[in-house]
């Protein structure tokens, strides 16, 4: 067993062929797999996947359509797309891992030995990460939540890093941008170790694919292959992006707003996007038993850009978050 995982992997070494190709990570219990096109130019190594969490299926529809349509003009560099990460949630379409429950967003850097979902961390992190320049992970409301789509990124990576992650995320300029500070866990959290400019997305979700929201991602990839000199052109003009940083972490940790007060049903009063006063009366969660229904009021004012989807709701579910845009 080699010292260094990293060095095992097909994106560590020169022997790559130019073109393009697949390739299986890990195996068939536990893997992944990427197409990886390489240029005989030097350029950046981008890596993009969809599917963190099995049940958001907007970045793998989107691309699963670029492995099958995309020839890039005079690439330069590398680029790997992972339609699906974590591909046993996915066909299980849920969430998490199926087997120990594991929330790969909240797994890395993980570990070679142990439950699946740790052992899949550690074999993204050392056989794709670490080697890439740039990345982008693909996600969304999935099945229980409806997001105002945004890309955010971790900050206090370095000033250099920072720029070039504002840049990033300003290429998906049909979203807002939110960045904030480190969390432990996430894909970008790996990445930020290893100093490697990451941003993510969040499409609307809920359930579905809306054809409006794979266009703005597919804009944003084409700008961004741009941005980084991975393709030669000339990108469109990028509108202004509402932007909000935060300073406190908890306050970009999606799980923690407005929790569900008791099990029951959920039922919202206000819309995404629509702009609340603290205090005002967000929804309410009815028991199942004959109880009086629980009102959940705004923690702060802002614009309502988390809502829970799903009508059934245990303790401590998300049913809100709010930002001040």
């Amino acid at each position: 067993m080699t010292d260094d995982p990293s060095a095992s992997s097909p994106l560590a070494g020169t022997t790559l062929p130019v073109g393009r190709l697949q390739h299986r990570f890990g195996n068939t219990d536990l893997g992944f797999d990427a197409w990886i096109w390489r240029s005989d130019q030097p350029g950046p190594a981008l890596v993009i996947n969809g599917a963190t969490h099995g049940d958001e299926y907007e970045g793998p529809t989107l691309l699963r359509q670029w492995v099958e349509t995309w020839q890039p003009v005079d690439l330069c560099g590398t680029v790997v797309i992972v339609p699906v990460l974590n591909e046993a949630a996915f066909a299980a379409k849920q969430r998490c891992h199926p087997i120990d429950g594991e929330n790969l967003a909240r797994a890395f850097p993980g570990a070679p030995e142990g439950a699946p979902t740790s052992r899949l961390a550690h074999l993204f992190e050392t056989q794709v990460l670490a080697h890439a320049t740039h990345y982008v992970d693909l996600h969304s409301g999935g099945q229980a939540l409806e997001l105002h789509p945004w890309v955010g990124y971790i900050v206090g990576g370095g000033a250099d890093i920072d720029a070039t992650q504002r840049a990033m995320a300003a290429c998906f300029d049909s979203f807002w941008c939110w960045a904030g500070p480190y969390l432990p866990g996430r894909t970008l959290s790996a990445a930020f170790h290893r100093k490697v400019a990451a941003i993510y997305t969040e499409c609307r979700g809920a359930g579905e694919v809306l054809p409006a929201d794979l266009a703005d991602l597919d804009q944003g990839l084409q700008n961004l292959l741009i941005e980084l000199s991975c393709v030669a052109g000339a990108q469109p003009p990028l509108a202004v992006q509402s932007f909000h940083q935060s300073t406190d972490a908890e306050e970009t940790h999606l799980q923690a707003h407005h929790p569900a007060p008791h099990a029951g049903t959920f039922e919202s009063i206000v819309a995404l996007r629509d702009v609340v006063e603290a205090g005002a009366t967000l929804g309410i969660v009815r028991p199942i038993l004959d109880q009086p229904p629980t009102p959940i009021f705004a923690e702060t004012s802002g614009t309502v850009v988390l809502r829970r989807h799903e009508c059934v709701v245990q303790p401590g579910d998300a049913l809100f978050v709010i930002v001040p845009l």
